[in-house]
């Protein structure tokens, strides 16, 4: 029956297995973003957690260098590492480091670095097939009828499950080919693929893909909850 004049109009969203499967991914890179450090004990390592503890190093190395002032210790297991930076310092809410050995505080730290990896090409993974359905390149039913990109689960799911394969089988791959302890490092630089930095400066670089890794992870979790709940495209949210 028609609604009655006299009652607000309502809507009803019901779970999908494309929205459940997404909010499984939602929550597991926002779990990610704070997963516990590293106990790697490089100087470089070392020197970033005792600016945390005893004031600013007199090396003055830019992206390296902290301010006294957080007052959380950092437990045994967790030491050496890197991303502790202001405003929030050595950041363990939950204390997880300090109830797990420090090769189990290693593995988060693989853990948290794979995620932001794979979180940075997600972002990319949304706003590229999204920009493409609205410029209509792939005819009008690419990622019909919201334009977003979690309706690939519905109009292209072999396209999906072709991407998935291949994340798995490089996965599978690195981790046959390497270590436990050792498993952060993608062979981009022993490929020749950029010029070799000196220590200090790769350093630098392990600490902003950390950071960005992190806020990709927060940014990916952010999408996926922003058009499950207005089916609205990235870049159209963004123009207002």
């Amino acid at each position: 029956p028609p609604p009655s004049p006299h009652l607000p109009h309502c809507i009803f969203i019901v779970p999908t297995p494309t929205m459940k499967l997404a909010i499984v991914s939602t929550l597991l890179a926002g779990a990610a973003a704070f997963a516990p450090s590293s106990v790697s004990r490089s100087g470089t390592e070392l020197a970033a957690t005792r600016a945390v503890k005893d004031g600013p190093p007199k090396s003055g190395k830019k992206n390296l260098t902290f301010n006294k002032g957080f007052d959380d210790p950092v437990p045994p297991q967790a030491e050496g590492l890197i991303g502790v930076l202001p405003p929030v310092g050595y950041w363990d809410p939950l204390g997880l480091a300090e109830k797990r050995s420090a090769e189990a505080v290693q593995r988060s730290r693989e853990v948290e670095i794979i995620h932001g990896r794979f979180a940075q090409l997600a972002i990319v993974g949304f706003l590229v097939p999204e920009s493409y359905a609205a410029s209509g390149a792939y005819g009008d039913d690419f990622l019909a009828p919201t334009g977003t990109a979690l309706e690939a689960f519905n109009t292209d799911p072999i396209w999906l499950a072709l991407t998935f394969g291949i994340i798995a089988a490089l996965e599978t791959v690195r981790i046959l080919q390497t270590e436990p302890g050792n498993r952060v490092n993608a062979g981009i630089l022993e490929n020749g693929l950029y010029s070799m930095p000196t220590p200090e400066r790769l350093e630098e670089l392990k600490l902003k893909e950390l950071q960005n890794g992190r806020l990709a992870m927060l940014a990916f979790a952010g999408a996926v909850a922003q058009e499950l709940v207005n089916e609205t495209p990235l870049l159209v949210n963004l123009q207002g």
